[in-house]
């Protein structure tokens, strides 16, 4: 983030200060010079607006707001060291003023004095509690300091007071990253040969869709920590990606060996079970997992397949009812229209059958745009399997 201010920022301190002005100033000279200051603020004419706020502070040398509007002019004229004398008098004035640590500590910031201008950011987090910007200078003075840890707190908090500021997700993106970072270096220093270093560069290269390198170094972690919780689930998942559908529920399976409380190596290895037409192995263990959690949606879609696999097309078809619910828009509903109207033809409910085709023909539309720029599927959450190509499935359920 650029270490300037833009001046539609600014523009609400110069307001309030203005209108500080209309309740306490009885000389109309003072009330009409703090206008011109504003006007000249607004347009970016910041000497003439220096001019101004100095003939403010003349006039009446008791006022902190115009100090403070001064000190704001000047620092957008450059002039740093006459920014901080009138800031300072700003406060000395008018302690609690809001605003004038915060353009404190960004002066101090500017200047690299970043222990300084973390003092300032916490004086403005204190007087202004709720105010979302002293929080994220006060993490981003932290990352300059080389603390990332000591920034997450703040940027967390800036991030909760205004949801969505981009300069905020960068810097919290940021500190996260630098914290995990300076996590790993620890680590690997610690010990080199520990399983953590491979489960760490596995995950990394999972994140950045390398499956065949995640395997390796999962198995590499296997072998130095066999009763490790969790790996052989993460290696399921890394082979399901790949396309190696028996070896992932092999490791589905040595999980369950593990800890048979997984409710996610349960899912996994149930909605497989149903892949290899299973369904009699793969029903029961999705169900059991749909009761540990009932938010595992694509259980839902799995378990439809296994029941209309069996015959059971009257709870297949809940069932895909089930996983469209969730969401009716997106790919895994689109997939679960084109099952449902399978089982309504099986039912024959032709009318049910006909709109849910219509559904998965509609979606199918929307989303083969998506699709053309994402053609491989992976597993982006613990509990999202790949979803079907729709290209790979036909228009009609007759087919």
């Amino acid at each position: 983030m650029s270490k300037g201010f833009h001046y539609r920022w600014l523009a609400c301190f110069f307001f309030l200060g203005l209108t500080a002005m209309g309740q306490r100033a009885a000389n109309e000279a003072v009330r009409q010079t703090m206008q011109q200051g504003a006007a000249a603020m607004t347009s970016g004419k910041f000497d003439q607006a220096v001019e101004a706020y100095t003939s403010v502070t003349h006039l009446q040398p008791g006022f902190a707001e115009g100090f403070f509007n001064l000190g704001l002019a000047e620092e957008q004229a450059g002039h740093l060291d006459e920014a901080r004398i009138a800031l300072e008098q700003a406060i000395h004035l008018k302690p609690s003023l809001r605003g004038a640590h915060l353009f404190l500590g960004t002066i101090a910031y500017k200047r690299d004095r970043y222990k300084e201008a973390e003092d300032d950011f916490l004086a403005e987090t204190r007087i202004d509690p709720h105010g979302a910007k002293a929080f994220m200078w006060l993490g981003v003075s932290r990352l300059a300091e080389d603390r990332p840890e000591a920034a997450i707190g703040p940027l967390d908090k800036a991030n909760d007071l205004a949801p969505g500021d981009v300069d905020t997700l960068y810097h919290r993106g940021r500190a996260y990253f630098l914290a995990a970072k300076d996590s790993y270096a620890a680590m690997f220093k610690a010990d080199p040969d520990s399983f953590r270093v491979h489960q760490v560069l596995a995950e990394s290269a999972a994140e950045a869709f390398r499956a065949e390198e995640a395997i390796s170094q999962y198995e590499t972690a296997i072998k130095l920590a066999p009763r490790q919780s969790g790996l052989h689930e993460s290696l399921g998942d890394q082979y399901w990606t790949s396309g190696n559908l028996d070896k992932a529920a092999e490791a589905y399976k040595a999980e369950l060996e593990i800890d048979p409380t997984d409710t996610m190596a349960k899912f996994k290895l149930g909605s497989l079970d149903v892949v290899h037409v299973n369904s009699a192995e793969g029903i029961p263990l999705l169900r059991q997992a749909l009761q540990e959690d009932p938010t595992l949606r694509d259980a839902h879609y799995y378990l439809g397949d296994g029941l209309l696999d069996l015959d059971q097309d009257a709870e297949a078809a809940h069932e895909y009812e089930l996983a469209i619910a969730v969401d009716p828009t997106d790919d895994r509903a689109m997939t679960s229209y084109y099952r449902l109207a399978q089982a309504y033809k099986k039912l024959h409910r032709t009318d049910d059958a006909r709109e849910a085709l219509a559904n998965y023909q509609r979606l199918k539309a929307q989303t083969q745009a998506r699709q053309d720029s994402r053609r491989a599927q992976i597993v982006r959450k613990r509990s999202q399997l790949p979803v079907d190509d729709s290209d790979k499935l036909p228009d009609s359920v007759d087919k």
